[in-house]
């Protein structure tokens, strides 16, 4: 133990956890429908759907480990991320969302049966799942770890802290109660930022502009090597070309192939509510980074121009906590802990919610020639009664899955920071996921024949390139800027190759592409009347943005 919490300090905290769990017992009211519970009766405003968004990607993990990444890159890093927002807002917001809001999905992966076959949504699904559980799980651990170091606090009650109320909540409250909780958290997420960066300036009266010159000296003096703009070296740690390759196709994957993310766009009752939500996250995203960027800054200044004192051993990842306990009034430094735990929280309760939906609408799937009848959408899940029993199950199984694979990781990490640590688990995943949708809604000719294997591979590529040095198949850690454009780069090469012996008729992509969107799905639709209202409604968005 490096330093103890004061009293006013766990008040804080544990008023936090309590207002979470009032959240879900006041959203678990409100539920009457399995459409309430997953998709929060496609009724939430866009901005607070934004900013849990947001909440959901930007974890515990970013959240500690952006501060300490100034210390091994300075901005650099940043400047990386940053490069890669515009082009990857534009895509999102001019073909994804309008994309996959036509279909009223409940899970992502229906789209997949529908472009492809069963087999690709199922494998879909499958990636989500371990993908969730895996990112998850690591979540809770480099914040229980973090917290444990310079708190004295058990790991093993850390961890029962963050999962068992973010369980609760989440099962009694569903997808409300995890996007309200989630706004919640994001203020708390901002105020802790804010209230570092503003006791720096106060205590050692100085600036922005002198953080940044005091990193810069520091670097110096530590003979520290500023990133790269760009290497031919797979090996080198990270440049700001791999940085930004790394996160432009990361968020791609995310905003079309994560349930955690496009669940929130179906919860939006249109198309331009899910942009407005979309947008707002993007934006307090880069808001969010730079602060943390500055409070980075703002301790490297702290600690080496100011009155902070290094302890004895200490990781870059662990400044942030160790921070806010050695020096932050008492209470103070409750909320900014508090804070740390919501963003861990956030991002738990979004992933075991979804987990849930996912495996529900698995549960629950038909062929979707019995779904379809005249005047009803096919392109939903069917429900039964038993089916918000079921979720409710299912999320808190998920709860305790997380939470035993945090012990699991706790093995596998060794010295790695969360920044690399983070492609070398869940991101393996991520890539195939997210690269079959890519496929599917840009490659029309790729066959459902074709993705499984090559979304296989890609799969393997992943994991080879991710632990390449365990394997034995390298000497050195191959970059993790380049596991993800690697593993997606393999798998479309793959799926592009596979299908050359393999074309689907034109009839199988009506609809179902970008390059065919406005030929009918005559499977699902047979015409216009039989559509129902919201994808009437979702038909005329759709006309309506093409004309402007």
């Amino acid at each position: 133990m490096l330093f103890a919490l004061a009293w006013q300090d766990h008040a804080v905290i544990v008023g936090y956890l309590a207002l979470t769990l009032l959240i879900g017992f006041l959203a678990s009211r409100r539920q009457e429908t399995n459409d309430e519970y997953f998709l929060a009766s496609r009724g939430l405003p866009w901005f607070a759907v934004g900013l849990s968004v947001l909440a959901t990607l930007l974890s515990s993990l970013t959240y500690l480990s952006e501060p300490g990444e100034v210390w091994k890159s300075g901005v650099m890093n940043f400047l990386g991320k940053m490069l890669a927002i515009p082009l990857e807002m534009y895509i999102v917001w001019a073909f994804f969302i309008p994309f996959l809001m036509r279909f009223r999905f409940t899970s992502a992966y229906e789209y997949l049966e529908f472009r492809f076959n069963y087999p690709a949504r199922l494998l879909g699904a499958t990636l989500f799942t371990c993908m969730t559980i895996a990112w998850m799980g690591l979540v809770v651990l480099m914040t229980s770890r973090a917290l444990t170091h310079v708190t004295g606090m058990p790991l093993w009650l850390v961890i029962a802290t963050v999962g068992v109320v973010t369980t609760i909540y989440t099962v009694m409250g569903g997808l409300r109660a995890v996007v309200w909780t989630d706004v919640l958290q994001m203020g708390l997420m901002l105020a802790g930022a804010v209230i570092t960066v503003v006791f720096v300036a106060r205590t050692t009266n100085s600036g922005p502009m002198d953080w940044y010159r005091g990193t810069l000296a520091y670097r110096a003096d530590q003979k520290m090597v500023e990133l790269e703009w760009f290497s031919f070296s797979p090996f080198t740690r990270a440049t700001i070309f791999s940085v930004a390759l790394h996160m432009f196709l990361w968020h791609l994957c995310t905003h079309s192939g994560n349930q955690m993310t496009v669940q929130r766009y179906f919860a939006t009752k249109n198309i331009k509510r899910a942009r407005r939500a979309f947008v707002t996250a993007s934006l307090a995203g880069v808001l969010i980074n730079t602060m943390l960027m500055v409070v980075g800054l703002a301790l490297v200044y702290f600690y080496t121009k100011g009155p902070g004192k290094f302890p004895a051993t200490f990781k870059a990842d662990e400044i942030f906590p160790m921070f806010m306990v050695q020096h932050l009034p008492p209470g103070w430094a409750g909320a900014v802990l508090a804070a740390v735990l919501g963003a861990a929280m956030s991002t738990i309760d979004s992933g075991i919610n979804s987990l849930a939906t996912v495996i529900c609408v698995e549960k629950s799937r038909k062929p979707p020639q019995s779904v379809y009848t005249p005047g009803a959408s096919r392109l939903r899940s069917p429900g039964d009664d038993g089916l918000l029993k079921a979720a409710k199950w299912i999320t808190l199984i998920a709860g305790l899955a997380i939470t035993l694979v945090a012990y699991v990781l706790h093995r596998a990490t060794g010295d790695r920071s969360i920044v690399e640590m983070m492609p070398r688990s869940f991101n393996c995943f991520t890539a195939p996921m997210g690269g079959m949708f890519l496929i599917g809604i840009f490659l029309p000719f790729v066959t459902g024949r074709a993705i499984v294997p090559a979304t296989a591979i890609g799969l393997a590529s992943g994991l080879a390139m991710a632990y390449a040095k365990e394997f034995g198949l390298s000497k050195q850690d191959i970059s993790f800027t380049w596991i993800v454009p690697g593993s997606m780069w393999i798998q479309t090469l793959c799926a592009i190759v596979f299908s050359l012996l393999d074309r689907p008729l034109p009839q199988n992509t009506f609809g179902l592409t970008w390059f065919t969107r406005h030929q009918a799905f005559l499977m699902a639709v047979p015409t216009e009347d039989a559509r129902p209202a919201a994808l009437q409604d979702d038909v005329r968005d759709l006309s309506i943005d093409s004309q402007s």
